[in-house]
């Protein structure tokens, strides 16, 4: 009995201290930890980003104000649920996979990208990939070539979850300057 007692009172001082945890990462503007995905970033009201969401939160992404889903992730990406889609529509929302290559980002990608956002009326987008790394990326992109966000600003989001490689860099700063965008992704 004392045993039990012990362990249910360490299950709740446990709990407590997570709760605690991801508060203090969400307060200190770290990609927040959410019951959405890994590195889910709310880049703006109507765009959030981020990593591969599991079954059940396909499932439920339409009760979560989510109209559309755009993955740039390849089906052959981590953690990938070959039943996407098909979540996703019967829970009410849009699909549609753009397959962007890890590592060869192009402007055609950026392009239909674009389009489709340019498309989806006031709907509320997630935008993802595995690790919300294409996704902050080609939001970022969006947000300055389409929406006129200042760059530095925009980009904040895409910081919150790592560090551009040397060849998302380049494709970056190649849309940008397609766009004659006068800044210089770090």
């Amino acid at each position: 009995m004392e045993n039990t007692m012990r362990r249910t009172h360490s299950i709740r001082i446990f709990a407590g201290l997570c709760t605690l945890l991801i508060a203090s990462i969400s307060i200190n503007g770290i990609a927040q930890v959410s019951p959405l995905a890994v590195n889910y970033v709310v880049a703006s009201e109507r765009l959030h980003t981020a990593g591969q969401p599991n079954k059940m939160q396909l499932s439920s992404i339409a009760d979560l104000g989510f109209g559309l889903v755009i993955n740039l992730a390849t089906p052959t990406s981590q953690n990938a649920v070959p039943t996407e889609g098909q979540l996703i529509a019967n829970a009410g929302a849009s699909y549609l996979n753009i397959p962007v290559d890890w590592r060869d980002p192009t402007y055609a990608d950026f392009e239909l990208f674009s389009g489709v956002l340019n498309q989806s009326g006031h709907r509320q987008v997630l935008i993802h990939c595995a690790l919300n790394f294409r996704a902050s990326m080609f939001t970022f992109l969006y947000r300055v070539v389409h929406e006129q966000i200042i760059a530095e600003d925009a980009f904040k989001a895409v910081a919150e979850v790592w560090d551009p490689e040397e060849h998302w860099v380049e494709f970056g700063q190649m849309v940008l300057d397609r766009y004659e965008v006068d800044f210089t992704i770090p």
